[in-house]
């Protein structure tokens, strides 16, 4: 890949980081500074993402891993792909808005280590996605990653539900989000929603697929292990809808309308993944998970308050950036990575993170479409000299 094509993307990478930052905006809540620790993410993904996406360059193809990735829970999807031009992508802006916004100011070495991060995520999203896209937004906000043969076997096991069965595994459903969001230190990398699945009859399936519950297993993290534990470490929520309209962005979102889609709900299938087999799991075995995700969110809750801002911040950037290892995984050598902040990141980010919330390259994702014309975009433009 040469500049020019490289800068291609880099317009096309920002269009989708500013579409999804304008829906979105700044975060926060009232347990991690979720800001600052995204920002901390987004230079520590700067530093380290090279070195990772080289590794895996070096064992297996972006190709290989985007057509393989299209499957029922498959760690590899449209938010972990996203990852890729979102993390590393503003993280250089930043380091370049911090040097007066002189993109000459990155080193020949980081524009190299550039082009070949683009490259990477090009070659794989136009793997993964249908039709050679690079995105959900380019798909027309449709986020489909399984086959026609893959559909087929789940609609063949859906299970149709009564209103007030369908609720009950919502309500199971929610609580496994709300876990998942907290283990992951209040962000949604654990949840994975595609479709939607066309199946007649006005009919079509959507998938909500969780993943990297702790089973008893070994721990996604350090602070996963719980005494609590689910049944598996995975499970896709699977409802067959009637009447309804469905959107995805590239979060892996679902929206509907209308938005609440209770009373359109015709059936439900539940699936886990073991190795590389998927099978149907009955209603009767969401209650172990129902009582994991009310015990553990109450140990996770209790263990996070006694940590102070700093720990908060570390685990947050730790987090946004282990997910990374969705890719390492592919090619089983995680357990050789060291997923450690860089140290460059602990001197320089996490002691200014720790007094602001506030990044002062952040404010070039919010300027006017009339400024980023006049300006270029978001995330700079390689010099081409």
């Amino acid at each position: 890949m040469n500049v020019n094509e490289a800068n291609e993307l880099i317009k096309k990478a920002s269009e989708l980081v500013d579409f999804q930052v304008s829906k979105r905006g700044l975060l926060e809540s009232q347990l991690f500074p979720v800001t600052a620790y995204i920002c901390v993410s987004f230079y520590n993904a700067y530093d380290m993402l090279y070195d990772v996406l080289s590794k895996v360059a070096k064992k297996t193809t972006p190709e290989k891993m985007g057509k393989e990735s299209r499957k029922i829970l498959s760690e590899i999807h449209a938010l972990s792909i996203f990852y890729l031009p979102l993390y590393y992508m503003v993280g250089r802006m930043g380091e370049i808005s911090r040097n007066n916004g002189d993109p000459q100011t990155e080193t020949v070495e980081k524009r190299e280590q550039t082009i070949f991060v683009l490259d990477f995520w090009n070659r794989l999203a136009r793997s993964y996605f249908p039709n050679n896209q690079l995105s959900v937004y380019d798909s027309n906000k449709k986020n489909v990653a399984l086959n026609q043969e893959d559909v087929d076997w789940v609609n063949d096991r859906i299970v149709d539900v009564t209103f007030e069965k369908a609720n009950k595994i919502k309500r199971i459903m929610a609580n496994l989000e709300t876990l998942s969001f907290l283990d992951e230190c209040e962000a949604r990398a654990k949840i994975c929603d595609h479709g939607p699945y066309e199946v007649g009859n006005n009919e079509k399936l959507v998938f909500r697929e969780i993943s990297h519950l702790y089973d008893g297993g070994k721990p996604h993290f350090t602070w996963s292990k719980t005494e609590a534990e689910a049944p598996y470490n995975n499970i896709a929520f699977v409802y067959r809808l009637k009447d309804v309209e469905v959107s995805f962005d590239d979060f892996a979102t679902l929206e509907t309308n209308p938005a609440d889609f209770s009373k359109h709900i015709t059936g439900i299938g539940l699936f886990i993944r073991e190795g590389e087999k998927v099978k149907t799991i009955d209603f009767d075995e969401l209650q172990p998970f129902s009582d994991y995700s009310v015990n553990a969110n109450k140990e996770l809750f209790l263990k996070f308050s006694k940590w102070d801002r700093k720990q908060r911040l570390i685990a947050g950037a730790y987090a946004y950036c282990y997910g990374y290892a969705r890719f390492t995984n592919f090619i089983g050598f995680t357990d050789e990575v060291n997923w450690d902040l860089t140290e460059r990141t602990m001197n320089k980010y996490i002691p200014h993170f720790m007094e602001s919330d506030f990044d002062p390259g952040i404010p070039r994702l919010f300027r006017s479409k009339a400024k980023k014309k006049r300006e270029g975009p978001s995330l700079y433009l390689l010099p081409e000299d």
